[in-house]
C-alpha cells in the first residue's frame, strides 16, 4: 500500500493534535462495557488501554503455549477468546498483567528469525 500526499497531510495533523496534548489513558465504561476511546467534544480525548492490551496479550500466550498455530488460527482464537470474557474478567486479567509484567525503560528490538 503506497502512501498518498493526502495520508501524510493527515498523519502530520494527527501527530499535531498529539502534541497538543488533552489526552489522557484511563478505564473508560460505556454503561455497562468498556468502550476503547473518548472525545468529550470539548478537546479532550480519554484512551483505554484494558481491550488492546488483553487482545495482546492472550495473542502472545497462545504463541507461547501453541507455536505450531499459524498466525491466522491465532488471530481468530484470540478474538474469539477475547468475546468471551466478561469486564470484570477483562479488568481481573489487566490487573495480573500490571503487577507481572516488568516494565523496560528502553525499547526492545527484536529480531525475526
Amino acid at each position: 500500500m503506497t502512501r498518498t500526499a493526502r495520508d501524510t497531510a493527515l498523519l502530520g495533523r494527527i501527530w499535531a493534535e498529539l502534541g497538543a496534548g488533552q489526552i489522557t489513558e484511563a478505564f473508560i465504561r460505556d454503561g455497562a462495557s468498556f468502550t476503547d476511546g473518548w472525545y468529550n467534544g470539548h478537546g479532550h480525548i480519554t484512551v483505554n488501554p484494558v481491550h488492546h492490551t488483553i487482545d495482546t496479550l492472550i495473542h502472545e500466550i497462545l504463541h507461547r503455549l501453541h507455536p505450531q498455530w499459524s498466525e491466522t488460527y491465532i488471530r481468530r482464537t484470540t478474538t474469539y477468546l477475547r468475546r468471551l470474557m466478561s469486564d470484570e474478567e477483562i479488568t481481573a486479567m489487566y490487573d495480573e498483567f500490571q503487577k507481572r509484567a516488568r516494565k523496560r525503560k528502553r525499547p526492545m528490538r527484536v529480531a525475526e528469525d
